[in-house]
């Protein structure tokens, strides 16, 4: 089967909108009318393109130099010139390579996850070795969506920022707290849906069980065996979508 380049999609709602810069610049320059429901919804109202600022010369060549876009978007907002702020309303400004040749695409994109998602998170494995071994002692453990037996899990959860807690029950909440450890990046007061989609969740990830690998090692057993050996990172990569999430585990 021979693909077939598809420059202007029948339905701009689709995956490929989100991922070609050209069709989203060509979207953007659209009335709000005839835009697709999902680019309004990270749209501001009346928002300037990458390529028509609207504030005469000095916009106009901040758009033209992608280096100095890629400036501004690390400012504060309060030090942001105003047609930028203007530009990003509640965005969420994701890393920008330092290859981009267009960074203001680049926001909207990463404000458009829908479809398949495959984010990647860090975390430092300590934090998330104590959350693991603070569920493996609890004497009880919450249960998650859908689940009947009560067993040491970790949950990743996605509402403020990103995070990996652990499920375990303790009789007071002072005898020894709930263990929480964020993804690098995602901390309380950001918003990971420019990776994980618009829905907050909450995935259940089991230690005890043995990992899909055909070994008999646990996630738990995988964590204390790479502090053991100096690890100091624990990676999670994640497929997912509507109907199926698949997990990668890593640790260096």
């Amino acid at each position: 089967m021979t693909d077939t380049p598809n420059t202007h999609p029948t339905d701009p709602g689709t995956p490929y909108a989100a991922s070609h810069p050209d069709e989203v610049k060509r979207l953007i320059a659209l009335p709000a009318d005839q835009r697709p429901a999902w680019l309004n919804n990270v749209l501001p109202d009346n928002p300037p393109t990458p390529t028509t600022p609207v504030l005469g010369d000095s916009a106009e060549a901040a758009t033209n130099n992608p280096h100095e876009v890629r400036r501004l978007l690390t400012l504060p907002a309060d030090q942001r010139p105003d047609w930028l702020n203007t530009f990003l309303g509640d965005m969420t400004i994701p890393p920008i390579p330092a290859t981009s040749t267009n960074p203001l695409a680049d926001v909207i994109m990463a404000n458009t996850a829908h479809g398949e998602k495959k984010p990647t998170l860090h975390f430092p494995l300590a934090k998330v070795l104590a959350a693991a071994e603070h569920a493996a002692a609890a004497p009880a453990h919450k249960l998650g969506y859908g689940e009947t037996t009560a067993t040491p899990r970790l949950w990743w959860v996605k509402d403020d920022g990103t995070y990996l807690m652990s499920n375990g029950r303790y009789p007071t909440p002072h005898n020894r707290p709930a263990t929480t450890v964020h993804a690098d990046g995602w901390g309380p007061g950001t918003d990971a849906r420019s990776i994980l989609g618009g829905d907050d969740f909450r995935q259940s990830i089991d230690l005890t069980a043995p990992l899909d690998d055909g070994t008999t090692t646990t996630l738990l057993g995988m964590l204390r065996d790479a502090a053991a050996e100096g690890a100091t990172r624990f990676t999670l990569k994640a497929v997912f979508d509507d109907h199926h999430m698949e997990l990668t585990y890593i640790t260096e």
